[in-house]
């Protein structure tokens, strides 16, 4: 085809078109099938003057004005609607799949769409390699294909539930092929692949797998079930055994006893009337003859006698407290074990309590209090339980702690009752005996009416007839006669202070103490206060104030008291501390009184002098009018005519004149700031001081304020501000005082700060007001000047009417004509004109999202500055918002959702303002985020509602297509009752109509059928520990997920817990305890579930690992009882053996008394009936005999650092040695002991010290007790140490005959000594050597200390003077020195 150059140039213009206008091109239907036709549509619709459709990169229409034109190879398939610009075309074919493209330039628009062509599906076929597969052995493989069809997409089913990839599932070929290895039984399907694309869908016919397996899961069920508790049948019992597994073909059965086969090959075996010799294990083999593979399962049967009867009786004594005491239980019937209990608790070996052989026979020995109770028996085998009668023990013992109650004293004539008690079993009876002759029998004895005669011992014997025991216990008694009289009574003269006071106590009647009292309170001896022998007689030595009183004596015994009436104790004393009360100083004219007073018992007499002249008696003198005269001393004298004492004191009394006048006056000029300035006060009458005050406050001398010496002138030296007020001055003596009147001091100054207060800006036509101020004393005068031209005098100046000419400088002129000083002040008046109008006007088109919109602010008036406001709040240029120079103008460079708002302007200037009127902005855009709110699945015969939103301003209009189809318009599209055909892809179209832009979102709707039915089921035999186990859960309607739950916890895939392909099979692969629980499955859809009731798993184990209870050690002679427990699902049986041969059945086996032949390995074996199963526990016995000897032995004599070792020699098995010293436990873990180890029974120092001298023993034990040596006492040998010489070192020939030496040395045993003079010599032996004073002795003494134990040789030399010696012939020195030795030889002997 060709086009005029015009055209050209149209589709160039249009490959520079870009997708502005925001409309789509919606197809009829999308995708399509080969044939079919389809119409594409321009949403919203719209004419087109210029443009084209076209196909990929191939032009179909050219449109324009006048007319159009069609290519060549697509006339007659196309149409096109010049008014709605949709484009139709027919008869399409798989090439005209692909991208279609309307574009305008008259309007400019460009829109898209993409159609595709697709053919129909037909013929789907599915394949499979096999059908008849072994479970875990074969692998099946599915093919999927079609014979004709395209763009296609598969989909596997497993019956209802879809397929997908898994470490055993496995698509390949684009999905077409499914493989899945090592098939299990839950694999068979009906499988079938659905094929689909977007126009049709194809299903293939289904291809089941025929999967043999099994047998699995085999299971035995005993009927009937064995009582609970009990692990055997009673003879006579009719037994059936019942086998069976999952297996596919079915299985075979055999049937084995005690590993013989039976005649039996059917899943039952019947036992009937069964007897003892039918107990054994029986087992069940299942075998599948397609899989080859078999499983086989066993349970033990045990037949047994029934437990007929059970007593309890007591053999021999009846229990006696700290004796033996048996009971024995007598079962009739064959008897496994039997359990003894006290008070209903099962009672355990310990160490007083023992069971013979059996455990027929309990013995306590010996029996205690807390053994008292009610005892039973209970006999067991394994069919059957019997429980003896009750047996009440009560334990017989006393009599005990015997106790007499009665007083220990009483009064003659009265009767005393005596009640004697003990503690026993069965209550004692009793005797009473009076200073050893028997009186009654009985608890109680009463006495008749008492006298002296009855004073002695009463004694009493209580006797139990059962233990054969008494017991005695005795009580004095004591008679006694009551007091009847005590009275108080002064011995010599009348109390006086410091002086000897004596009370005396009469009494009669028999008196066992006294007592005083005084006030009430007990009196006891002190350094002032002595008592008589017998307290009878009270003295006070040195008599006090503090010892007035009331005084009593408190005469008693122990049945009686008598306390006398008060003596009333006063001490005479004084005259002491006179004292004379009376003023110091009075004014002429005035009377004085004089008081006298002094401590005095009894009250003193009272003389008064003045000036030493006497003048009156009594305690009180009164003066007449006083003059200068009556100044001087008056003296009071007290007189005691009981003590004979007196006392004197005195007074000095001065007389004064009052003050009359106090006034204050200015000396000089007025006070003015900065200068001096004096106050006098002149004052009349005698003067003591002068006080001066400000404002009522004391005035103090400081770097300013001066006073003279009398204080009655007052200087400032540089009077301030701070010195105005109200100033006195006071004037005082003792007696009277005056204060001036106020002078009031105010300090002349200034003037200072001037200011002005007034506008600093105006407008015109109004008057200004100025007030020109200063700080002054007296106030200041002012003048006003305008601009340097005088105006007016006064400190206001007001203007008429301003107008511009009264723009400029103003100034104040200040003046004080006492200061003589001046100050000057100006102040700038402007003067505007006021502002009239402000209003918003916006410039150009309405505002759209992200396109430039701008604001005007027109106003009237002078204006100072523009401010812009949105929503009230103050604007400010930023990236996207800018001002205009001046500000009237705002422009939004972008303008956005967040610029909406109310707009103003306000205009200014200092004196006037004016807001516009709020400018609604409201930023047009969308569509945008279309959404659509609805169901994503539904049921059939439902309705469901959409409902289409998208965020625009203003509104937008929605479009509805289904599956491409137009269904309706509006923004809410309601279907009618669901069917499958309803399920599809929902679109919404939304449109504004003024930024001409659409947006579109669909949304897929999905068809489901609820769930109706759930259900869980075992697959196979009973939960056995260790083994697989499986539960399915049954289902019925549309299930998407399956849910398990245990104990109503959701239950997850773990290393043991499987779920098949679907999840509808929970296996475990090995089930274990924690897997016990409440099992349930939830089956559910989107729109419907529903959860099983609750399936209770128990999962049989064991036995496991038994647990023996009981000691590992024994003594000969005594019984062992050894207990088994295992843990088992359900309750195991159990069988002993000793060494290796079998000696009883049941839980609990008791040995007979043990001999050495008694030790040795003890096997309990437990045995599950259900599970096959028996687990085995031994336990070693060890008998041992007592310990016999225990010494401790040492291997050699200790001397101190050398090593020793203490042997502790055993004779008898033993378990631990530990040593003792000095009776407390050898702690090894301190510093003192810290050389000392222990390796096996020896305790090694190394080295021993002296330190560890004491008394050792070593405790040998074993599980009967401690064995303690006898004490082994350590002395450790050492020494010798620190040798010494005492002696002189210097001596004057012929002082002293002698000169006696004494060596000594720290040494156990004591040190043999030996001495040597001068290195050479040996005198001789002894500590003690005596040398002759001589000048030829002097020279070096040696004393060698030698220990015989230790062998250890220790010396000390002490140097002996002589002054003036001289060296003597080697002879004479030798003789001198033998005659020293034979003397200090004597010294010793």
């Amino acid at each position: 085809m060709e086009y005029p150059l015009v055209w050209v140039l149209i589709l160039v213009l249009l490959n520079y078109t870009t997708d502005v206008s925001g409309q789509v091109v919606v197809p009829s239907m999308n995708p399509l099938a080969v044939g079919s036709n389809v119409t594409l549509n321009l949403v919203p619709q719209s004419p087109i003057n210029i443009g084209t459709w076209s196909y990929e990169t191939t032009i179909i229409v050219l449109f324009y004005p006048i007319g159009s034109s069609v290519s060549t190879s697509y006339q007659g398939r196309v149409s096109f609607n010049r008014s709605s610009s949709e484009l139709s075309i027919s008869s399409l074919q798989l090439n005209d799949s692909g991208r279609y493209t309307v574009q305008g330039m008259e309007p400019v628009l460009k829109a898209v769409v993409t159609l595709s062509v697709q053919e129909p599906i037909s013929n789907v076929t599915l394949r499979a390699n096999a059908t008849d597969l072994v479970e875990l052995n074969d692998t099946a493989m599915f093919t999927c294909s079609v014979s004709s069809g395209t763009s296609l997409s598969y989909r596997w089913l497993n019956g209802s539930s879809e397929v997908t990839a898994s470490d055993r599932v496995r698509l390949g070929g684009g999905n077409s092929t499914l493989t899945i290895v090592s098939v299990t039984r839950y694999d068979e399907g009906p499988f079938r692949c659905e094929v689909i694309n977007g126009i049709s869908n194809g299903t293939s016919q289904p291809i089941g797998l025929n999967v043999r397996y099994g047998p699995s899961n085999l299971t035995m069920m005993v009927v009937p079930e064995m009582t609970r508790g009990h692990t055997a049948y009673k003879t006579g019992s009719d037994i059936t055994l019942f086998c069976s597994a999952q297996s596919k073909p079915a299985e075979s059965y055999k049937w084995r006893f005690n590993g013989m086969f039976l005649n039996e090959q059917s899943p039952q075996l019947s036992l009937q009337n069964t007897r003892e010799n039918q107990t054994g294990s029986y087992a069940c083999l299942a075998y599948n003859n397609v899989t080859l593979r078999y499983a086989t399962m066993s349970t033990m049967i045990k037949v047994v006698e029934p437990i007929s009867a059970v007593s309890l009786n007591r053999d021999g004594k009846p229990p006696i407290l700290d004796q033996s005491f048996t009971l024995r239980c007598e079962v009739t019937g064959p008897v496994d074990y039997i359990h003894w209990l006290m008070n209903g608790q099962l009672i355990s070996l310990n160490n007083r309590t023992f069971f013979s052989t059996g455990n027929k026979t309990m013995v306590i020995n010996p029996i205690q209090f807390s053994d008292n109770g009610e005892y039973l028996c209970e006999a067991f085998n394994a069919v059957s339980n019997l429980t003896s009668m009750t047996y009440k023990l009560v334990v017989n013992f006393g009599p005990e702690r015997p106790a007499v109650t009665s007083p220990d004293i009483t009064m003659t004539g009265h009767s005393v009752t005596f009640n004697c008690s003990a503690s026993s079993q069965p209550p004692s009876q009793f005797s009473w005996f009076f200073n050893g002759s028997q009186m009654v029998a009985g608890s109680v004895y009463e006495t008749g009416p008492l006298t002296l005669a009855n004073h002695g011992e009463y004694t009493c014997v209580a006797f139990n007839n059962i233990t054969g025991r008494n017991s005695t216990v005795s009580k004095m008694l004591i008679v006694v006669e009551p007091v009847t009289m005590a009275m108080v009574k002064a011995m010599g003269s009348q109390p006086i202070l410091n002086q000897t006071f004596s009370l005396t106590c009469e009494t009669t009647g028999t008196i066992y103490s006294i007592h005083w009292m005084r006030n009430g309170w007990p009196l006891y001896a002190d350094n002032r206060t002595d008592f008589s022998m017998n307290n009878n007689t009270l003295t006070i030595n040195s008599v006090q104030h503090s010892d007035n009183g009331d005084y009593k004596c408190f005469a008693s015994n122990p049945l009686s008291n008598m306390t006398s009436r008060n003596y009333r104790l006063i001490v005479n004393y004084g005259p002491e501390r006179p004292a004379v009360t009376s003023p110091d100083i009075a004014m002429t004219g005035h009377s004085v009184t004089f008081n006298c007073s002094a401590s005095s018992q009894p009250p003193s007499q009272f003389s008064w002098f003045f000036n030493g002249s006497q003048m009156v008696a009594g305690s009180v003198y009164e003066t007449g009018p006083l003059t200068l005269a009556n100044h001087g001393e008056y003296t009071c004298v007290a007189f005691n005519n009981i003590t004979g004492r007196n006392s004197t004191v005195s007074k000095m009394l001065i007389v004064v004149e009052p003050v009359t006048m106090a006034m204050v006056k200015a000396m000089g000029s007025q006070p003015i700031l900065n200068q001096t300035f004096s106050l006098t006060c002149e004052t009349t009458g005698t003067i003591y001081s002068i006080h001066w005050m400000r404002n009522g406050w004391p005035l103090y001398a400081d770097n300013r304020t001066d006073f003279i010496m009398n204080n009655n002138t007052l200087t400032i030296n540089s009077v301030q501000h701070s010195d105005n007020g109200d100033y006195k001055c006071f004037a005082y003596n003792p007696l009277s005082n005056m204060t001036s009147r106020n002078y009031r001091l105010i300090v002349n100054y200034g003037p200072e700060r001037p200011a002005v207060t007034s506008p600093d800006i105006a407008m015109t036509g109004h008057s200004v007001t100025f007030n020109c101020s200063a700080s002054s004393q007296p106030p200041s005068q002012f003048s006003w000047f305008f601009n340097g031209s005088q105006m007016v005098a006064g400190s206001v100046y007001e203007t008429g009417p301003l107008t511009l000419a009264n723009h400029g400088e103003y100034t104040c002129v200040a003046f004080n004509n006492i200061t003589g000083r001046n100050s000057t002040v100006s102040k700038m008046l402007i003067v505007v004109e006021p502002v009239t109008m402000a209003m918003v006007k916006a410039m150009g088109s309405q505002p759209i999202l992200n396109e430039r919109f701008s604001l005007t602010c027109g106003t009237a008036g002078t204006v100072y500055s523009i401010q812009w406001m949105r929503n009230g709040w103050p604007l400010y240029a930023d990236n996207r918002t800018d001002f205009s120079m001046n500000n009237n103008t705002l422009t939004f460079n972008s303008v956005q959702h967040s610029d909406n708002g109310d707009y103003q302007c306000s205009a200014s200037n200092p004196l006037s303002n004016m807001t516009s009127t709020e400018y609604r902005l409201i930023v047009n855009y969308g569509p945008k985020r279309p959404v659509i709110m609805s169901p994503d699945i539904a049921m059939t015969g439902y309705s469901v509602t959409f409902n289409c939103s998208a965020s625009s301003q203003p509104l937008s209009q929605f479009s509805w297509f289904f599956n491409g189809s137009q269904v309706e318009t509006g923004s809410v599209y309601k279907t009618g009752p669901l069917t499958i055909a309803s399920q599809g892809e929902y679109t919404c179209v939304a449109f504004n109509n003024v930024t001409v832009r659409n947006s579109t979102v669909s949304k897929m709707l999905t068809i489901i059928a609820p769930v109706t039915m759930t259900m869980v089921k075992v697959i196979g035999a009973q939960p056995i520990l260790n083994e697989r186990f499986s539960l399915t859960c049954g289902t019925a309607g549309t299930v998407y997920s399956i849910q398990w739950m245990r104990n109503g916890w959701p239950l997850y895939a773990d290393n043991r817990t499987d779920f098949s392909m679907n999840n509808n099979t929970l296996t475990f692969n090995s089930v274990q305890h924690s897997d016990k629980g409440d099992y349930q499955c939830s089956a559910s859809n989107p729109l419907s579930n529903m959860t099983s009731p609750n399936y209770r798993l128990i999962v049989n184990y064991g036995p496991e690992m038994p647990v023996i209870t009981g000691p590992a050690l024994g003594e000969t002679g005594h019984n062992l009882t050894l207990n088994c427990l295992a843990s088992s699902q359900p309750l195991s049986q159990f069988s002993w053996f000793f060494n290796g041969s079998h000696v009883a059945t049941g839980s609990v086996y008791k040995t007979g008394p043990l001999t050495l032949a008694s030790q040795g390995e003890y096997t309990c074996v437990a045995f599950n009936n259900i599970t096959g199963r028996n687990s085995t526990a031994s336990k070693m016995l060890t008998v041992i005999e007592a310990i016999k000897s225990v010494m401790v032995k040492r291997n050699k004599t200790p001397i101190s650092s050398d090593n020793l070792t203490l042997t502790c020699d055993v004779t008898g098995r033993y378990d631990t040695i530990y040593w003792m010293k000095d009776n407390l436990s050898l702690v090894l873990n301190n510093t003192l002991n810290s050389d000392i180890t222990i390796s096996n029974n020896s305790l090694h120092f190394s080295p021993v010290k002296v330190s560890n001298d004491g008394n050792y023993q070593c405790v040998a034990t074993n599980l009967f007790g401690p064995h303690t040596s006898p004490k082994y006492q350590l002395r450790v040998n050492y020494g010798p140490l620190s040798v010494n010489i005492s002696g002189p070192v210097s001596v004057v020939v012929g002082s002293v005959i002698t000169v006696t030496l004494k060596c000594s040395a720290d040494s156990r045993p004591t040190s043999d000594y030996g001495w040597i003079f001068n290195n050479q010599s040996v005198l001789g032996t002894g500590p003690l050597m005596a040398v002759i004073a001589s000048l030829e002795n002097a020279g070096d003494y040696t004393c060698v200390a030698k220990n015989p134990v230790t062998n250890i040789s220790m010396s000390k030399t002490i140097s002996l003077d002589v002054p003036g010696h001289s060296p003597a012939p080697p002879f004479l020195s030798r003789v001198g020195l033998m005659l020293t030795a034979l003397l200090a030889l004597s010294l010793c002997l």
